[in-house]
């Protein structure tokens, strides 16, 4: 249940807190004073998507907060098994800022709007003008009519089941159309061949790469070496020099510490000069740069022709290779796929047809429901009545759905959307609505100007059915007629007022008295004396029933 709504910053309202209960709760103001604007406060708090035009004009961003009652056992384990900190309530935050970054929260934990939209739709059902024409269409009718069957589960195992029996169908379809000539089949083969012959391994390329750069560096490092050798080597070079040097220095008794220097020095380089020798003899000559390049471009080759990485190619050589042996073994491969089309047909008809005669089966329980629904709006002789027709298999069922109505004695049965005037209509939908949301579990239903098109004894008996459903369901409606308002619990008024360039919309709670002003104002335009006295007849007559 909503137990209170916060908007701040929001289009017209600069700030508004409204503490609801339980029954049936009336928001009631004139046209354009913003009544809409709290519902879709509440549609936003649900995961609705917004743009930033919701920022009230000079501020940075708007902040929508609902706090909900949390005591649905089921729903208590479901947010904690999200890791949802979860208590008695249940807070749902939503800020919007100019630049067009929204955040929205549940008990201050950043959250997804996916996961507040399913979260949602099993505590809050909001029925607007829009709602309706959602329910003329066929797919509509035949989601609820599910909803109402609780075939929810069933019609999901029987979509898993559709896409195995589509998968072996167009396997099946395939082979069949599949030919080859000769010259195809060698082509195939010759692919086949070429991939097999290559012998690709896993993560090859990146190892070839990795060797050839240490190939390349080796061989950089072996010039290096050979300079370095010819430096030491080579007739009168440093070796030679050096060993001069040292046998000149010998001879003088005043340069022997020198000549001993030299002579280390010599044997160091001396070193060196092996040192050198074994790494140039120590060089892999094993493969050659030049193979190990041909093996990158051969790779790099059949990557490019066949999906660019080892695993579009070895998904291409299964591909060829189930080719090859389709074409081969044709008669057996098509006896196979033939057998597993069967059984997934099998599977899928079996399904199908229990999730087709559950539905049946609640057809006259449920057109009875809403008839009765009907009758209690003012529309006696209202029929309505589901029609199903097979269809070819498909991932909701072979079921094609409509629901037809008879407005009169003696009127054809129609479909929904041919049915009724703009009243009836609403008053349909209502039936409908009555019918298919007690059955989803749902804590809140929101009626945004469904009596459109309706007013006198029409209104009020639609006023009297929101008001029943409010004996077990907390109910929400926006209304501007007197009939339906008359019918609230509690009752709220939207007004709006104008501040030198500034417009500012706000809500309150009203009283007894405050709320016979607002019921004679909406009836007669002004709270007249006469007005009024009507207004206290028609909550006298709501107070009885």
């Amino acid at each position: 249940m909503i137990e209170q709504l916060m908007v701040k910053n929001y289009i017209l309202f600069d700030h508004a807190l409204i503490d609801f209960s339980t029954g049936m709760s009336v928001i009631t103001g004139e046209t354009g004073a913003g009544k809409s604007l709290l519902i879709d406060a509440i549609g936003y708090l649900c995961g609705k998507r917004c743009t930033s035009n919701i920022v009230r004009k000079g501020k940075d961003k708007a902040t929508l907060q609902m706090v909900l009652s949390c005591e649905d056992p089921t729903l208590r384990q479901y947010l904690e098994e999200n890791d949802f900190d979860v208590e008695d309530e249940l807070i749902i935050t939503r800020t919007i800022t100019t630049n067009q970054k929204s955040t929205i929260r549940i008990n201050q934990q950043v959250t997804t709007l996916g996961f507040v939209r399913h979260l949602m739709t099993q505590l809050i059902d909001i029925h607007s003008q829009m709602d309706t024409y959602q329910l003329i269409k066929p797919e509509t009718q035949l989601a609820v009519l599910d909803g109402y069957a609780h075939t929810d589960a069933l019609r999901k195992q029987v979509s898993v089941v559709y896409h195995t029996y589509k998968e072996q169908k167009d396997a099946y379809d395939s082979l069949v159309n599949e030919t080859l000539s000769d010259d195809e089949l060698d082509f195939v083969t010759n692919q086949y061949n070429q991939i097999c012959e290559a012998d690709v391994q896993p993560e090859e390329l990146d190892t070839l790469l990795a060797q050839i750069k240490q190939k390349e560096d080796a061989l950089r490092n072996q010039e290096m070496y050979m300079e370095s050798l010819r430096s030491l080597e080579e007739e009168q070079g440093i070796l030679d020099r050096l060993y001069a040097l040292f046998k000149s220095l010998q001879k003088s008794d005043a340069m022997q510490e020198q000549a001993d220097q030299i002579r280390d020095m010599y044997y160091q380089l001396d070193d060196i000069k092996e040192t050198l020798h074994q790494q140039i003899e120590g060089t892999d000559d094993s493969v050659s740069l030049d193979d190990l390049q041909a093996r990158v471009y051969t790779i790099r080759g059949l990557y490019q022709r066949y999906g660019g990485s080892y695993e579009s190619l070895m998904e291409k050589k299964t591909e060829l290779e189930q080719q090859i042996d389709r074409i081969l073994h044709r008669e057996t491969v098509l006896e196979q796929s033939k057998a597993n089309l069967e059984k997934a047909e099998k599977e899928y008809a079996t399904l199908a047809q229990k999730l087709s005669k559950q539905r049946k089966a609640c057809f006259a329980e449920l057109e009875s429901k809403v008839m009765s629904h009907c009758k209690d709006l003012m529309l006696e002789h209202c029929q309505f009545q589901i029609k199903q027709e097979t269809k070819t298999y498909a991932e909701d069922g072979i079921d094609t759905i409509a629901f037809y109505v008879s407005m009169n004695p003696g009127q054809p049965f129609v479909p929904l959307k041919d049915s009724a005037s703009g009243g009836e209509l609403s008053r349909l939908m209502l039936a409908l609505k009555v019918v298919f949301q007690t059955q989803k579990g749902i804590e809140t239903i929101i009626f945004d100007e469904i009596d459109t098109g309706v007013s006198g004894r029409v209104a009020y008996a639609m006023g009297q059915k929101m008001h029943t459903i409010a004996k077990s369901y907390q109910v929400l409606c926006i209304t501007h007629l007197a009939s339906v308002a008359a019918w609230a619990d509690t009752h709220y008024c939207v007004r709006k007022s104008s501040q030198k360039d500034s417009t500012f919309t706000s809500i309150e709670e009203l009283d007894e008295e405050s709320s016979l002003i607002e019921l004679a104002t909406m009836s007669a335009g002004k709270p007249t004396p006469a007005a009024i006295q009507a207004a206290k007849e028609l909550k006298e007559r709501v107070s009885h029933g």
